[in-house]
């Protein structure tokens, strides 16, 4: 078996592995038993994907092509209008947030001025 692909982490290299067993691949992952001993931090290129000799080749096609992937022309148009829908939420969002934070500035200072004023 040869490494057909060097993962970041285990769901990165379960993911290719899953993509090239759906292409007619067998693949194996090995090395998560290394990313469990460093932590959360990546194993270092230790997480891989191993198919069989002969399938090597296909097995990098079928990667090259997931990595080059665009969405559908009508995909793409759906998920513009998300990103639309979004950024409207988040404009409010961020002017309701804005709002809020200057009413406790100014309810903060109005405190501060009556605690002074009664020497509270």
């Amino acid at each position: 078996m040869k490494i057909a692909y060097h993962a970041d982490d285990a769901i990165d290299a379960k993911l290719i592995s899953d993509i090239l067993n759906a292409g007619g691949v067998y693949a194996q992952v090995r090395g998560t038993h290394m990313q469990s001993a460093v932590g959360e931090a990546a194993a270092m290129g230790n997480v891989t994907v191993w198919v069989n000799d002969e399938d090597l080749m296909q097995a990098q096609s079928i990667i090259e092509d997931w990595d080059n992937a665009a969405y559908a022309i009508e995909d793409a148009e759906l998920f513009a209008e998300d990103e639309l829908d979004n950024t409207i939420d988040g404009t409010e969002q961020s002017q309701t947030g804005s709002t809020v934070l200057g009413a406790s500035f100014f309810l903060i200072i109005v405190l501060l001025v009556i605690s002074a004023f009664f020497k509270i």
